[in-house]
Parts: C-alpha cells; structure tokens; sequence
C-alpha cells in the first residue's frame, strides 16, 4: 500500500508541476504581450500562405500563361486576350495583399490604383504593359513570401524559446515540489 500511495504522489506532483509551469509560462507569455495560441496559429496560416504563394511562383504563373496560349494579333481577340491576362494578374496580386492584410499594411487606394492601371492597359489591349504588370507581381510575390518567412521564423524561434522555458520550468518546480518543500514527507 505504502508503494501505491508513493507512486501517486509521484504522479500528482508530476502533474501539479506541469499545470503550474504551463500557468508559468502563459503568465510570462502576457506580461510581455504575446498570445501563444494566436502566434501558433499564426504560424500555421503563414506557412499555408508561403506554400501557396510558391506554388504560383513555381509553376502557377507559367501554367496560367500557358492556359492563356499565344497573344493574338487581331484587336477583338487581342482585347479578350489582354482581359483574361488582367484577370490572372489581379488574382496573383490577391496573394499579395492577402500578405499585406496579415501584417496590416494593407492600403486600399494602391491595389485600386493597380486595378485602375490594368483596366486602362485592357481597354488598350496593351498586352507588353500587362506583361511588365505581371513581372512587378511576381517581383511583388518574391518579396511577399521572403516577408512572411522572415515572420515565421520569428515566431517559430518564440515558440521554440517557450517550450524550452517550460521544460525548465517543469524541472525546476518538480524538483521544488518533491523536495518535501510543499509536500511534506511523513517519517513513516
């Protein structure tokens, strides 16, 4: 019996020793400002964003040329052609400003400006302009997915940096606690 009760005071204070920890380090976590759950999410939708910003990087923007085929050189074709090629421009700078909205610099005036461009180019069946507009996306997407890198690295590192101060923190409180210090041994 003596072996039982030994080993569920083991298991209480392991256990009481991690819960005090995990409130440890929440407390830490809000004095200096940060939300753990929100960052881990954070991280969570910045590596969806990054994955979906190099899929288009990678072979999207090409595959999208692709389905466009080869400009054509009569003006009702052409204009339909400069239409289309706007509208795969627009949804690639989409990403961009989804960027933009996750680290809050999103500015409705520039993307209206862009959108106000592109419309002009389409109405001209400026198809070179359009072309240059798409190099300036992906130029934009480049930059986009190098800045939320950046962030996700940071946030990982933070992460990284909490798990291992509750580790210690574990250790340090179980070994407080089993030290006789809050629990006081019977000399049985």
């Amino acid at each position: 019996m003596l072996v039982m009760k030994r080993e569920v005071f083991v298991l209480f204070r392991i256990i009481v020793s991690c819960l005090t920890a995990v409130a440890l380090i929440f407390f830490i976590s809000a004095l200096s400002g940060e939300d753990l759950l929100k960052n881990n999410n954070e991280i969570k939708s910045n590596a969806a964003l990054i994955s979906e910003i190099n899929a288009e990087l990678d072979e999207g923007i090409a595959r999208r040329l692709a389905q466009l085929g080869e400009v054509p050189e009569k003006n009702p074709f052409r204009k339909f052609y400069s239409v289309e090629l706007a509208k795969e421009i627009h949804d690639l700078s989409a990403l961009t400003e989804k960027q933009r909205m996750l680290f809050d610099t999103y500015n409705v005036r520039s993307f209206e400006v862009q959108l106000k461009r592109m419309m002009e180019y389409t109405d001209k069946s400026d198809v070179k302009s359009l072309m240059d507009e798409l190099e300036v996306v992906r130029r934009e997407l480049k930059n986009s997915a190098n800045l939320i890198e950046k962030k996700r690295a940071k946030l990982v590192r933070q992460r990284t940096a909490y798990v291992v101060l509750f580790v210690v923190f574990w250790i340090v409180i179980y070994l407080y606690y089993s030290r006789g210090i809050i629990f006081k041994k019977s000399d049985d």
